[in-house]
């Protein structure tokens, strides 16, 4: 699968495809925009039919989007959805290019290892990974054990993103002992780790506030604060996704709710974040958008590339209008080069990218 857009949006690189073989280094942008939906849902039917194409990543849920009396039947409409994909795919009915990437939102470690014998790991090859909520210091331990024994009975490379949401890490009283102990023991496994996530909206549950559709996050300045501080810890060795944009229109009319995603996108980059919680489908074209290199980024940044022999230490910009360091900006040149590989590069003179 790869991205692709509307006609008028003209690119100079094309994005390139890639599905869940494709290396961690291109899958850690490749999850851009994440739609989660309940585990009840009949993705298979999604898939195989190739109904919804703009569904690149998909996360299915077995914790906040189901009812806890349903946990039972989501856990079993999730082992039917996987077989059809798998039978499909072993069939050649489809090939694994044609299935997103696909991850499992579980609910607790104990959950996780209950999930592993439901679905046994055979099925676990049309997937890419999981999703760990509440992940902090209480339970790191024991979702890492339990990641690393399935690991070893899959044939395939799996992964696991770890979604830092709780009050334990929300309270700044105990924030960074819990994150530098997750850094700490996130560092021995970190070649499973495909994104660090924060929660949003557990964060704000917390103090009881909620953003409004003309806010971004970045202005409730209790929760900017540990996100700055995520940033701080994990940035440096992995691409830290940016929280869940509640609004939507179910009819995809433009209005006050996709000028805020888009402002909080382009603030989210600003910060340090790259990708989005879903909850809507709607909001999936405008992350993918967003994410597409502008011209002037991508020849800035293969030139800065292009410097790192150590002959040239400082050179003009494209458009000879900034300064261009290989000591300070060739980790920002790879970030650059890395979503231009998955999300295109515009044309010259469509400078509309965000960040």
């Amino acid at each position: 699968m790869k991205y692709s857009y509307p006609d008028n949006i003209r690119l100079s690189v094309e994005p390139q495809e890639f599905n869940r073989n494709s290396s961690k280094e291109i899958l850690q942008y490749a999850v851009g925009g994440l739609l989660y939906m309940p585990a009840t849902k009949n993705i298979a039917d999604v898939i195989l039919n190739k109904t919804h194409p703009e569904y690149k990543s998909i996360c299915l849920d077995l914790e906040d989007a189901i009812g806890d009396d349903t946990v039972t039947q989501a856990e079993e409409c999730l082992k039917t959805n996987l077989t059809r994909i798998k039978d499909a795919v072993d069939s050649h009915a489809i090939s694994i290019n044609d299935v997103p990437l696909i991850f499992i939102r579980v609910r607790t470690p104990d959950h996780f290892k209950h999930i592993i014998d439901v679905c046994g790991t055979e099925l676990f090859s049309i997937i890419t990974g999981f999703n760990f909520p509440k992940f902090d210091k209480t339970n790191c331990d024991a979702y890492i054990k339990a990641f690393m024994n399935m690991q070893s009975k899959c044939k395939t490379e799996l992964y696991f993103m770890p979604i830092i949401e709780s009050k334990n890490v929300m309270y700044s009283q105990r924030r960074m002992d819990q994150l530098l102990y997750l850094q700490n023991k996130l560092s021995e496994v970190s070649d499973h780790v495909l994104n660090i996530r924060v929660g949003a909206t557990d964060f704000c549950n917390l103090f009881g506030i909620r953003r409004s559709i003309r806010d971004s996050i970045y202005d409730q300045k209790v929760i900017a604060d540990c996100f700055a501080d995520v940033i701080n810890i994990f940035a440096r060795n992995y691409v830290c996704s940016g929280p869940v944009w509640e609004y939507f229109d179910s009819n995809g009319t433009p209005g006050l709710w996709s000028e805020g995603l888009k402002n909080e996108l382009r603030l989210d980059k600003l910060n340090g974040f790259f990708g989005k919680t879903c909850i809507h489908p709607q909001q999936l074209p405008i992350i993918a958008e967003s994410n597409i290199v502008s011209y002037e980024n991508y020849q800035d940044a293969i030139n800065i590339l292009g410097m790192s022999d150590g002959l040239i230490g400082v050179q003009k910009g494209y458009k000879d209008n900034k300064m261009n360091e290989v000591k300070t900006h060739t980790n920002w040149a790879k970030k650059i080069v890395g979503r231009a590989v998955i999300y295109g590069v515009f044309e010259e003179e469509k400078e509309t990218s965000i960040i």
